[in-house]
């Protein structure tokens, strides 16, 4: 579904005059941060998580690479990325090294579920935007366990189900989202817990991504005619759909979003 967005981004690049060369983190904050309330969301992520410069961050389903070079910039962490998609992978990969920042953070393309990370195990997780694909809870979630450290913690930023879909809106959530399932407030937290987590936090903030959905579907139409002179027609037919039927979906209220914190126990 997302097979747009490497290609975007080269675009924006491109019309920026940016194709060679070093970039700066910031350069690419508006065209690599594809959540809601984009790197406030991270800050949101770092200060719940209390993620300091020594910390090591693992970014589930990290795209190309936005948040965890926003992360590894910001508090000076070392960010390991997992990400299916090979070119955006590949992309995240290449926009590091612009950024000279593969020192602190690095990637490895493969499914969360069953890639082999060297045995490494990590301070935090975090999965923005990410586990509404991902509809085996149970062995999502006893990875995501496995993968932090005894007292390590995991953020979540995502989708949930508010009150009972209409077929309508099932069927978008699974042809658009590629999202077909997604769990109540209350499924969240037993899946959670019944993979060991402790210490569970839910905050629902549709309120907050609401209006942002919504704000960002109309500011694309409105520059539509910007958007299709630098990306052309498949692109931004593509885009702005998608766009739209987040924004409808929010707009009804039975689909919400929330930010969840949990921990592993010290053992």
């Amino acid at each position: 579904m997302y097979w747009y967005r490497v290609e975007r981004i080269n675009n924006e690049l491109k019309e920026l005059g940016c194709t060679t060369g070093e970039l700066r983190v910031e350069d690419l904050i508006p065209f690599d941060q594809f959540h809601p309330l984009s790197t406030v969301a991270l800050d949101e992520a770092a200060n719940q998580l209390g993620i300091l410069p020594s910390s090591q961050v693992l970014d589930i389903g990290s795209g190309v690479g936005g948040p965890a070079r926003y992360l590894a910039q910001q508090y000076q962490c070392l960010v390991t990325g997992v990400e299916l998609h090979p070119q955006m992978c590949k992309a995240a990969i290449e926009l590091t090294q612009q950024t000279r920042l593969s020192e602190q953070v690095n990637f490895y393309q493969g499914d969360i579920t069953t890639i082999d990370l060297k045995g490494q195990s990590f301070d935090y997780w975090i999965a923005i935007g990410v586990f509404l694909h991902i509809p085996d809870r149970s062995t999502l979630f006893s990875r995501c366990f496995e993968l932090l450290k005894p007292g390590g913690s995991g953020y979540i930023e995502d989708f949930f189900q508010r009150q009972t879909f209409t077929a309508a809106e099932k069927a978008q959530l699974t042809n658009t989202l590629a999202c077909p399932y997604l769990p109540t407030r209350d499924r969240y937290l037993v899946d959670l817990a019944a993979s060991g987590f402790v210490d569970l936090h839910f905050e629902d903030v549709t309120h907050l991504w609401q209006p942002w959905e919504i704000q960002r579907a109309i500011e694309f139409e409105q520059n539509k005619s910007r958007h299709l002179k630098v990306h052309g027609e498949q692109i931004v037919q593509t885009v702005s759909h998608f766009y739209r039927v987040i924004a409808n979906l929010f707009e009804k209220g039975n689909i919400g979003g929330a930010r969840i914190r949990c921990q592993r126990p010290i053992d």
